[in-house]
């Protein structure tokens, strides 16, 4: 079984394209793991890329949520393993950030144990081989990684066929994508300065979230 890791930023939106359309291998599924923060744009894109889907044989998608932002404000997780990178001072008053672990929770868990449910799997059943297409491309190869999950093998199509980031915007562009924001949590600690100033300005509701979890 082959499965598109959906994130719905750029590269991972034009890979979705591309296996749809025959220009890399066929995926079977593509997965979109919902942290439940995303932009509004994201969650527009989604319903957008459904309605190309219908009308261009695109390959099967799914969304499966888990609330990050729900977990941090209904403080379902201590403190201390809150999955989010936030930064804290330690006791000679230096400024750290905690271990980021809402990838692993957040994301890749969600994928695989979808993955599983597309298997039939049941509990303590070993993974059946499955490939995992991940959205990062040629200027971004120092982020790729072996996977070490059992049975999943990672691949990276964009970079095997020397695709760029500018590449995916003029693929995605000349097929009716535009302004593809990246993919993030609103209350992400790695935005940039501009990123918090984006989110203020222009999404308010996404704001107070930010302000809640801070």
């Amino acid at each position: 079984m082959k499965i598109i890791g959906l994130g719905l930023g750029v590269q991972s939106t034009a890979m979705y394209l591309m296996s749809s359309l025959g220009y890399i291998e066929r995926a079977d599924y593509a997965i979109f793991s919902d942290p439940g923060a995303e932009l509004p744009d994201t969650y527009k894109l989604w319903e957008y890329l459904n309605d190309w889907a219908k009308y261009n044989n695109g390959i099967s998608l799914i969304k499966k949520k888990k609330s990050l932002y729900d977990d941090i404000i209904n403080r379902k997780r201590k403190p201390n393993n809150s999955s989010v990178p936030g930064y804290i001072k330690n006791k000679d008053n230096k400024i750290g950030m905690i271990r980021r672990q809402c990838t692993k929770h957040y994301k890749i868990d969600v994928v695989v144990k979808e993955i599983r449910r597309l298997h039939g799997l049941k509990k303590y059943q070993r993974m059946k081989p499955t490939i995992l297409y991940l959205g990062i491309s040629l200027d971004e190869i120092q982020r790729m990684k072996e996977s070490r999950l059992s049975n999943i093998t990672y691949e990276y199509p964009l970079i095997e066929q020397r695709i760029t980031r500018g590449d995916c915007i003029k693929f995605l562009e000349k097929r009716g994508f535009n302004n593809i924001k990246k993919s993030s949590c609103v209350f992400c600690p790695y935005h940039s300065n501009s990123d918090w100033k984006e989110i203020k300005q222009n999404y308010p509701k996404e704001w107070k979230k930010v302000v809640l979890v801070d």
